[in-house]
């Protein structure tokens, strides 16, 4: 190990949190609220130039605690860097480069199979490219599975008295314009409201239209993930309710200083209005913008052909990120 850095491991969540929350590879998925709702087994470490705090990183364990894995949800782990407006860039990126290669040489030397989801803003690749280079043993070097979310700029719904003037209304796909003027006509609303049960078993409705079981493993996380996040005020629940006040559509949003982030949804298996998706995640856009000051929404999860049609429609810019893994097959 390069003595130039030290790694510690972090308990206090509330420490780990200061300084995360600071880093450009943030998201609300590695807060210290998110990371302790959602049941899974986890490690932080610091990575330290003598007592300064250069990098943190996050790492999903396995039961046994023996591989890093993925976690469908938490979007993205990995890796945070400390953002240093008087280094000069090009020392910052050689440095970024450097912890990386350590945090690296950390991680392959501590667990068996390793996955990670990296943030959108983790920028540089190589080192993970470059280990083991040239080997011929395809256990011994990384593979890079490319994601996509959908970031979109909602920042223009906060002062507009004509939602179908704006820019943003009209770069939505046409049948999605179609249902906001429907909804509109039928008296449609939405409110903020918390309906857990509600929401799950509309979720477990919609995993049953398509053939999936979910386990009570995951219902659990999600409930206990909606019920903290949003007590701590990380996370909004929109409900959609048609002219009869009977709720047609649930949606959840986790936010943090930077954007939002589309955790779930899902419709009321009964309902007739074709609709109820799209004036959900419409009139999420409209109050996430007007109420909580937020400019931008990522749609995570575009990476399913019907999933990813529909964030799309909405008119977001298409964002990779990467998953690195090492020694995992099916």
């Amino acid at each position: 190990m390069n003595e130039k850095y030290q790694f510690e491991k972090i308990s206090d969540c509330d420490i780990w949190q200061k300084f995360v929350e600071t880093t450009p590879e943030y998201t609300m998925f590695v807060s210290s609220t998110y990371l302790r709702s959602f049941g899974g087994q986890y490690k932080l470490y610091f990575v330290k130039k003598g007592i300064e705090v250069k990098a943190g990183f996050c790492l999903l364990l396995s039961e046994d605690g023996n591989r890093v894995i993925l976690n469908e949800l938490v979007i993205y782990s990995g890796i945070f860097f400390k953002e240093d407006q008087t280094q000069k860039a090009v020392k910052a990126k050689s440095e970024r480069f450097e912890i990386t290669e350590q945090i690296i040489r950390f991680i392959t030397d501590n667990f068996s199979c390793i996955s990670i989801a990296l943030s959108t803003k983790f920028e540089d690749l190589r080192p993970f490219l470059w280990h083991n280079y040239g080997s011929i043993n395809q256990q011994e070097i990384f593979s890079l599975d490319l994601r996509y979310t959908s970031y979109l700029n909602i920042s223009e719904l906060r002062d507009t008295h004509d939602e179908e003037s704006t820019d943003l209304f009209k770069c939505l796909e046409t049948l999605r314009q179609r249902n906001i003027r429907k909804a509109r006509k039928e008296g449609s609303y939405t409110v903020e409201e918390v309906q857990i049960e509600l929401f799950l078993n509309y979720y477990i409705a919609l995993m049953e239209s398509q053939n999936q079981q979910v386990p009570a493993q995951k219902l659990a996380q999600m409930s206990r993930i909606i019920e903290n996040c949003t007590q701590e005020k990380q996370a909004v629940m929109f409900a959609t309710k048609n002219a009869n006040h009977e709720i047609i559509y649930l949606t959840v949003f986790s936010y943090d200083h930077y954007r939002a982030y589309y955790l779930f949804g899902a419709g009321n298996p009964n309902a007739i209005e074709h609709y109820r998706g799209t004036i959900c995640f419409w009139d999420a856009f409209m109050k996430l913008s007007r109420e909580y000051k937020i400019n931008e929404v990522d749609l995570e999860g575009i990476n399913s052909p019907q999933r990813g049609w529909f964030k799309l429609s909405f008119g977001g810019s298409i964002v990779p990120y990467y998953e690195v893994n090492l020694g995992v097959y099916e």
